[in-house]
């Protein structure tokens, strides 16, 4: 029997995605353990009888897989070949802080989770949950008894990826692969204008690299009806002067594509926090503000819309299981973690875009920082593509996250309250409205505050 552990199961709409992708793979269906834990009971036993009945509305097609669930993170580990996690450490209430009190000194964000003081904190929240995590990997994992065997895999889902998966294989070398929808989901929107722009395209393809959320489309071609490859940028350029969802709704990611001379991952939402050009002056949120969720860059966006979902969730989950039947699905959402254990349970050699520590992969990014390049996977595991080098404008703009990385996971490594503060000291965005004296006064409102979740520095 092959094992899955999916810690966080208690996240409904994401956990539903990725258990019934994985059992769209013929392979996954055979003598396979889904192990569900949660800290939550509640949406725990919500999400186990969703896949329960999901298992049995669909026999005999997964009549070999076990569907299992525990609270205990030990319980769930042990003989796990891989893991997924999608946790977040304190839920909403405390992302609140992450919003509220930056905001008191001028500093916006539309999700927070990736760099600035909400994701330097969200990922100060997570450390200790990844240490007791990789530990139980590491004593009671998939061949834990077998020094020479291989090892469980961790994909991780849980922001802000960089520092996670930096802090991560820091502490357990090559134990973690971060992955993200960002790649996948805006390749595919590249690839709709394209189509759109009526040159019948036969195939279209990308290399893409970077850091997690900040990752540039390097290359994107098209195959045409002589099958010869073409360019594809010069046919995206003429969409985002024509096209609604580039011209109305991405206007910021246009425009960074503009100055840059290249398309980026993130929605525009995501992308303005990364950057000191957009959030600092009311009237320049006004001009790029898109029309669509994620482009209207409002503050908090992403917490308010969380907030609202969570309140008819648990109603939504408990209508799927009053319905008569659910039917299997047939083709997975694209999703890695799923792609990525199929292949190292067939014949399947995949590529997916993922976030390792730095081997020489981007050549002009520093070593083991985080980031994301392609990775092709087989039975052997994962193999990252090396030797990228990024264009200047693009690496310049990585190092300027990459800076806040380091000085978060050193500071995260030693306790270091001041590197902490460095920290969002060098956040672009955060710099742009704000002066040294007033970030540090913000930094420790965020430590006295969310105090209850990092006992580790008192």
């Amino acid at each position: 029997m092959k094992k899955i552990a999916f810690i966080g199961a208690g996240s409904l709409v994401f956990g539903e995605t990725l258990l019934t992708d994985i059992l769209t793979f013929p392979t996954l269906r055979d003598e396979t353990i889904l192990c569900l834990e949660d800290l939550d009971p509640k949406r725990l036993d919500l999400m186990y009888r969703y896949m329960q009945k999901y298992r049995e509305d669909n026999l005999p097609v997964l009549e070999n897989v076990m569907i299992e669930k525990t609270t205990s993170q030990k319980e769930a580990i042990t003989d796990a070949k891989y893991i997924i996690n999608a946790v977040l450490i304190g839920g909403l209430e405390v992302v609140k802080h992450d919003l509220e009190i930056p905001l008191k000194y001028g500093v916006t964000q539309c999700v927070g989770d990736t760099i600035g003081p909400g994701g330097v904190f969200r990922f100060l929240r997570t450390t200790s949950f990844f240490e007791s995590l990789l530990e139980d990997i590491k004593d009671h994992g998939y061949n834990s008894d077998d020094y020479e065997g291989s090892k469980p895999l961790l994909l991780n889902y849980t922001n802000p990826m960089a520092m996670n998966t930096w802090y991560c294989n820091t502490l357990s070398p090559d134990s973690t692969i971060g992955l993200c929808h960002g790649v996948f989901g805006t390749a595919a929107v590249l690839e709709a204008a394209v189509h759109l722009m009526d040159v019948n395209p036969q195939a279209f393809d990308y290399l893409c690299a970077g850091i997690n959320h900040l990752a540039w489309f390097l290359k994107i071609q098209y195959m045409d009806l002589n099958s010869e490859w073409h360019d594809a940028y010069p046919l995206i350029q003429e969409a985002s002067k024509t096209q609604y969802f580039l011209t109305e709704v991405e206007k910021l990611r246009v425009d960074m594509m503009n100055a840059t001379g290249f398309f980026m991952t993130e929605s525009s939402g995501h992308l303005s926090e990364y950057l000191p050009y957009y959030r600092k002056r009311p009237d320049l949120l006004e001009k790029y503000r898109g029309d669509g969720f994620f482009s209207e860059l409002d503050h908090a966006l992403d917490y308010k819309e969380q907030r609202e979902a969570q309140k008819n969730l648990e109603d939504e989950f408990n209508e799927k299981l009053n319905q008569d039947r659910l039917s299997l699905k047939e083709v997975p959402s694209g999703e890695y973690a799923p792609l990525i254990i199929n292949t190292m349970e067939s014949t399947t050699p995949v590529r997916i875009n993922g976030n390792v520590l730095n081997k020489d992969y981007i050549t002009n990014l520093p070593p083991n920082c985080c980031v994301e390049v392609p990775i092709f996977f087989d039975r052997l595991g994962p193999h990252p593509q090396g030797g990228i080098k990024l264009p200047t404008i693009c690496q310049a703009l990585c190092m300027s996250n990459i800076m806040v990385q380091k000085l978060a996971v050193e500071g995260a490594l030693s306790l270091n309250r001041e590197k902490i503060y460095q920290a969002v000291l060098l956040d672009p965005n955060t710099a742009s409205v704000c002066s040294p004296s007033e970030i540090r006064a913000m930094v420790d409102e965020l430590f006295e505050v969310e105090k209850q979740w990092l006992p580790q520095f008192e």
